[in-house]
């Protein structure tokens, strides 16, 4: 097969009909990856799993063929790639039955928990023993692991030029804006469903197709993010002439994609504050003030058409549109959050303690909930099943080691 010059690329691509088939299995893989409940339940991880795989099998077998190359931009990220692809043999490795002597050379804490479980059962210690103090979860996510690292190269490959770049983009305001619209009118009805049956949490609040509300909110984090860069990269800045040219360009405005895409902002920013999270609120319109002032600092001057858009975000957004939908709301639950009347119990201190006794080797990916009970001081009660801090939780499960190549990669 020929190589083709795509137009919207200056560099060469193969870009064949066996190609475009893989991309759209690929816009389809992650249009479905927050629909059930974020593809957190295990039949859900199955179906990204077995699609994500599938996907990646089809496109080594047309590279053998010759149907396919790879791109520049995955020859760029593979190191990231490689690390992930080590991470997930890691854990792995975790869940793999390892002779006791070994695993009470690299981790005495594990060797220790399942030497005294086989004790209570009156059982000697058994002569393969596990780094990983809930193996069958190591496996679990061994498998997610490696299919996101997929996922991963199947983007820096199968997105190779302009236009199929601007298509993904277009993929997650879409997905964005029906999680948006999904979540609030799931509220505001009083119908409280999710995708797949009634909500049996988070009730009053807008969750999408998430358990979670702050899973919601950070989905519409990214995909804010992804639309504000296609409207930036859509402004224009020419001035107009005459008044008959400034109306000609208003009704070219108005009736291109811009509206749809600045309609589809204004609806997640609705989900967003019907969300009602905290922290996802305080770090969108964060994060929207700071951008606006290192876009300004990077284009070294400031012109009509970023005044216009930051100041209707604000506006509109957030003065008008949020305050229909109860920001008023948000900004309460946090004037009202202080150490004194946090529900939320802090067991920081704890995981803290768990990791210096794991350090090298970790605790084993997806065993938080089954590790943190042992450092239970009587300071806290419930389940927890994430530590809710991801720079304590990783270093647990994965140990300082891997953690340190994660961060480092990243």
């Amino acid at each position: 097969m020929p190589k083709t010059i795509n137009k919207d690329s200056p560099l060469p691509t193969i870009d064949n009909r066996f190609s475009r088939f893989l991309f759209y299995l690929l816009l389809l893989v992650i249009a479905w990856l927050p629909l059930p409940y974020g593809s957190k339940p295990e039949w859900a991880m199955g179906i990204l799993q077995l699609g994500v795989f599938m996907l990646s099998a089809l496109w080594l077998a047309g590279y053998g063929f010759g149907h396919l190359s790879v791109t520049p931009a995955f020859r760029k990220g593979l190191p990231v790639f490689v690390g992930l692809v080590l991470v997930a043999f890691w854990v792995w490795v975790q869940s793999l039955p390892l002779p006791a002597g070994i695993v009470q050379q690299l981790s005495p804490v594990a060797w220790s928990v399942q030497a005294e479980a086989a004790g209570v059962l009156n059982l000697p210690v058994p002569e393969y023993l596990f780094l990983s103090l809930d193996p069958f979860a190591s496996q679990v996510h061994a498998s997610l692991s490696l299919a996101y690292a997929l996922l991963f190269a199947m983007v820096l490959l199968l997105v190779s030029d302009s236009r199929r770049l601007r298509m993904i983009a277009w993929l997650f305001v879409i997905a964005g804006t029906f999680q948006a619209l999904f979540g609030t009118l799931s509220t505001l009805s009083g119908a409280e469903i999710s995708l797949f049956g009634p909500k049996e949490v988070g009730r009053g609040v807008a969750t999408g197709t998430f358990v979670n509300r702050n899973n919601f909110s950070g989905c519409l984090e990214m995909t804010l993010a992804v639309g504000m860069g296609l409207l930036l990269a859509q402004l224009n800045d020419r001035k107009a002439n005459s008044w008959h040219e400034f109306w000609r360009q208003t009704l070219k405005t108005l009736m291109s994609s811009k509206v749809i895409l600045r309609t589809g902002i204004a609806i997640m920013v609705v989900g967003l504050v019907m969300g009602r999270s905290r922290m996802g609120n305080t770090a969108f319109f964060s994060s929207l003030m700071i951008t606006g002032i290192l876009y300004v600092i990077c284009r070294k001057k400031l012109t009509r058409g970023v005044i216009i858009l930051f100041v209707s975000l604000f506006v509109i957004d957030t003065v008008i549109v949020s305050q229909w939908f109860g920001l008023e709301e948000v900004v309460q639950r946090l004037e009202r959050t202080s150490v004194q009347t946090e529900s939320r119990s802090d067991v920081n201190p704890q995981t803290l303690g768990a990791i210096g006794d794991f350090s090298i080797t970790g605790s084993g990916a997806g065993s938080f909930y089954t590790t943190l009970p042992q450092y239970n001081d009587g300071t806290w009660r419930g389940f927890f099943d994430l530590a809710h801090n991801d720079f304590l939780q990783f270093p647990l499960e994965f140990g300082v080691p891997v953690s340190g190549l994660l961060a480092f990669w990243h």
